[in-house]
Formats: C-alpha cells, sequence, structure tokens
C-alpha cells in the first residue's frame, strides 16, 4: 500500500467532561510514532470496511476542508454530538490523520477506545519488580480501530469502519446513518458469509446442501478473489445452480436484498482475503478433520471424494511420499 503520512493530530473525548479536549498543535511524526500512525490508517482498509461515495453536498464531507485543525474539531465536536446517545460510553482518542494514498489526498478519522494495561517497575528500595495497571492506554498499533472512516479528498469515495451505539434499548448504526446520512455497501467479509449463507439455503430448500456443494460455494467465491474480479452474485448463481433454473432466480432474488450490486475489489487487502479461502476446512463424523488447499481440493490426482451406496462418503488421498506428526 502507497500510503504516505502528511500530518496528525490527536483529541481526547471524555464522557465525564462537558467538551472534547482539543489539542492544539500536530502530533509529533517521530519513527515509533509514524509507524503507529500509518498502521492504524492501513487498518482502516480491511474486508470489514464498508464503502461508498459522498455527495459534494454531504454535510460531513462539508466539514473536511484544507485548514486541516480546522477540521478536525468540526468533525470531532459532530462525532460527539452523536456518540454522546450511546449508553454505554468510555474514554477514547480522536486520532485524524492527513495523507496520501496512490498520490490522492484522504483524511481519515479514527477513534481509539482507551483501556487498562499492566506494566513493570522495578522498586529499588526493595528489590522488586511489581505489576503496575496503567488506566486509559492506547490501542497497540497491530490492532484494528473501534471506528474510522478515511475519504478520498478527490472522489468522495470512502472507507467505514463502524460499531453499533445503543439508545433507547435499541442499536443504531450511528456514524453511517446520523454522520454520513449514508447507506454504504455491505463490506466484502459480510458479503461473502451473505452468499454463502443464502447459497446453502437455497441448496437445502433443494436437497442439494451436503458438504460437496459447500466447498463448490467457497471454490467460485476463491477463484473471483483470485482473479481480482468483482464479486458477481449473478455469476455465482450460474456457478452455483447451472441445472435448476428455480434456485438460480430463488438465490438472486434472495441475494439482491443485501448485495444489490457487484462488489468491489478496490484498495482491498487481497491476500489476506484469499488466504482466508485457500483451504477447504472439513470436519468428518468420525473426528478426523482435514484442510485441504483450493490447489489440490480440484486435482483428482491428490485427492479423490466419493459417495458411497449407502449414503456414506470416502476420501482417498493419494501419491504422498511423506506423512510428518506435528503437535
Amino acid at each position: 500500500m502507497d500510503l504516505y503520512i502528511k500530518k496528525a493530530i490527536l483529541h481526547a473525548f471524555d464522557p465525564g467532561q462537558p467538551e472534547i479536549t482539543f489539542s492544539e498543535n500536530l502530533m509529533e511524526l517521530t519513527p515509533v510514532m509514524l509507524d503507529y500512525v500509518t498502521k492504524k490508517v492501513e487498518k482502516i482498509y480491511s474486508d470489514d470496511a464498508k464503502r461508498g461515495v459522498l455527495t459534494e453536498e454531504n454535510h460531513f464531507l462539508s466539514l473536511v476542508t484544507d485548514d486541516f485543525i480546522a477540521s478536525t474539531i468540526a468533525v470531532a465536536n459532530f462525532w460527539r454530538e452523536e456518540f454522546i446517545l450511546s449508553e454505554k460510553q468510555k474514554q477514547n482518542d480522536l486520532l485524524f490523520v492527513a495523507y496520501e494514498l496512490e498520490t490522492q489526498p484522504h483524511f481519515a478519522f479514527i477513534r481509539l477506545s482507551l483501556r487498562d494495561s499492566f506494566s513493570h517497575d522495578f522498586d529499588t528500595a526493595t528489590g522488586q519488580i511489581k505489576i503496575r495497571k496503567t488506566e486509559s492506554s492506547l490501542p497497540g498499533a497491530g490492532s484494528a480501530a473501534d471506528e474510522a472512516i478515511a475519504i478520498n479528498r478527490n472522489t468522495f469515495s470512502y472507507h467505514l469502519l463502524e460499531k453499533r451505539i445503543k439508545y433507547n434499548g435499541k442499536k443504531y448504526n450511528y456514524f453511517s446513518e446520523n454522520l454520513l446520512a449514508e447507506k454504504p455497501e455491505i463490506s466484502v467479509n459480510k458479503a461473502i458469509k451473505t452468499i454463502k449463507k443464502t447459497a446453502e439455503s437455497v441448496a437445502k430448500s433443494f436437497d442439494d446442501d451436503d458438504f460437496a456443494f459447500s466447498q463448490k460455494v467457497q471454490n467460485a467465491v476463491f477463484h473471483a478473489v483470485e482473479k481480482q474480479e468483482n464479486l458477481n452474485p449473478e455469476a455465482l448463481a450460474d456457478q452455483l445452480f447451472a441445472d435448476n433454473l428455480t434456485a438460480r432466480l430463488a438465490f438472486k432474488d434472495q441475494v439482491k436484498e443485501e448485495i444489490p450490486d457487484k462488489i468491489r475489489f478496490e484498495q482491498m487487502p487481497m491476500e489476506k482475503i484469499e488466504k482466508k479461502l485457500s483451504n477447504q476446512k472439513l470436519s468428518l463424523s468420525n473426528g478426523i478433520e482435514m484442510i485441504v488447499p483450493q490447489s489440490l481440493y480440484e486435482d483428482a490426482e491428490t485427492v479423490e471424494f466419493i459417495q458411497n451406496d449407502d449414503g456414506t462418503y470416502s476420501i482417498i488421498i493419494k501419491n504422498i511420499e511423506e506423512i510428518k506428526n506435528k503437535w
């Protein structure tokens, strides 16, 4: 990911205080802090991110101007108006970043929920090493943000990681619904889960929901990801239900409720997504578990799945040169 951090600033939200505590100056981007900020921004571009494009008239977008510090204050205050309605509030640091991604200017808002941590101190008087609890610590660099949005300032496209808040006993996607006033696309991760669940449900209604079909679904999605094509429910329906028009139409209708359009793979961690799908993980009724790489799953010279006359299955693993016991 070609990412260049230009500036960053950190503000503090405390639910016990009437206002956000604002920094007056930009963060000093030492090598350690630059690494921290970069990793936090990179985490926004995950397969859990919802995506969309803001209109030029969007109120949230209008708060982001060329005056970086003023923009961060405006966005933070706007965010606070909605977040304080949450029934459970904690201290949060609000990290704002101006950066370039593939030479395009971007603006990011990252909410970091503070938490307790533990460290050790050496007591010179007693010669003891003591464990000390530290309150209000920032999460580690490698952890995902609690909530974040990254906006391309040229195209107005965005990546959003959001968490629902509870208000009056109900949960709301307050960030997309109230702050952005937009309905973003479903995330790639949720889209894959929706396709799997819907395909298996439709197959079950036609008594075709055995393990082989589940493998077929994973295989079809894996190849779409491997080729870095769009995840197209229409094309998947043709692959999965090629011989059953009724099932094919049922799948398309049901999936369209959550995935009305093709799912794009732009600026997605494709290696991570591909890795998730790269192995078929099988759990057998006799307690045996198997992991079969996708590259070998379709190779009849390596592994063969046979359905016996009595309805049971046999699995033949071929041409094994060596077996290792890994425990």
